[in-house]
């Protein structure tokens, strides 16, 4: 389905609506679509997804050529801010950190959702017995995943770590993290991914190769909210909630389902703290124009 979608024919569509006079948003995907669309005056912007962030970019690029002006767009930092190459456009906003689930998990919100899904006295008996906060923990195994994600960027390691459908199956999170949290090692992380890569991808680089490139990598100091990746944590969250504290919560899933309360939890308040909200509101101020939920 998704293959079918092209930024051509998402700026044709955008182009042939007749029925829609004001600005619209392209953002990354249906769970951006869901969460912005909160925050935005449904009369003044209407959301379309693009499906990626290329595909944003050449859908936004196609309709400025086209010399179609009223649309902008948002895109996650990824690691832009780690390799200091910031897209720099008019009417593109990046979120301020490395995905919008980051945000999210740095907000109120993920105690929201915390006091849904279990009790403080579990939270802070776990918390007791690791000698960490919970949020601390995420951030430390989700890291792993980030180095070997960066070294994969930079040494072009072949490795795979999204499903080829939107349906498709996840990494196994679980054979490299224990039900109690603890990091099963980075061998163990290494071997999981190479098998998750099989048949995604021609150009898997050999074990012991990809070893050396993310010890390379583990060598540098970098915030963990850049390296991090949102759908790592909320993946690991998922761990801690069904089998650290045993939830019995029946709304609770997979980590869609902490992703989807996240983005209930995740409030205007909290999105006007950030520099994105700010970055748009100052760009359309200087027009004359308020597009936010009054």
């Amino acid at each position: 389905m998704e293959e079918s979608i092209t930024p051509v024919s998402i700026a044709n569509a955008i182009m042939l609506d007749t029925s829609f006079s004001n600005h619209y948003l392209l953002v990354e995907g249906v769970k951006d679509s869901k969460l912005y669309g909160k925050f935005f005056d449904k009369a003044q912007v209407r959301i379309k997804e693009t499906f990626g962030c290329e595909n944003l970019r050449k859908c936004k690029s196609i309709l400025n050529e086209r010399g179609f002006e009223r649309c902008f767009g948002i895109i996650d930092r990824d690691f832009h801010e780690i390799f200091g190459t910031l897209p720099v456009e008019d009417g593109l906003f990046v979120v301020d950190m490395h995905d919008i689930e980051i945000v999210m998990i740095n907000s109120c919100a993920l105690d929201h959702i915390l006091s849904i899904y279990t009790t403080n006295e579990k939270i802070k008996n776990f918390e007791t017995i690791a000698k960490k906060s919970l949020q601390e923990i995420l951030f430390d195994l989700s890291n792993h995943i980030g180095f070997l994600k960066l070294a994969n960027k930079v040494h072009d390691l072949g490795l795979v770590f999204k499903p080829k459908d939107v349906d498709g199956p996840q990494i196994a999170y679980n054979k490299f993290i224990s039900d109690k949290l603890e990091f099963l090692g980075v061998e163990k992380m290494i071997d999981k991914i190479i098998d998750y890569s099989r048949n995604k991808s021609n150009n898997i680089k050999n074990k012991d190769y990809i070893l050396e490139k993310y010890k390379e990598i583990a060598k540098d100091k970098y915030d963990r909210n850049h390296l991090s990746n949102g759908h790592d944590i909320t993946n690991i969250l998922f761990i801690f909630l069904k089998k650290s504290v045993r939830s019995t919560n029946k709304m609770l899933f997979d980590f869609n389902s902490i992703e989807d309360s996240l983005i209930l939890a995740y409030d205007i308040n909290e999105f006007q703290k950030t520099d994105l909200y700010r970055d748009i509101k100052n760009y359309f101020d200087s027009k004359g124009i308020n597009l936010f939920i009054a």
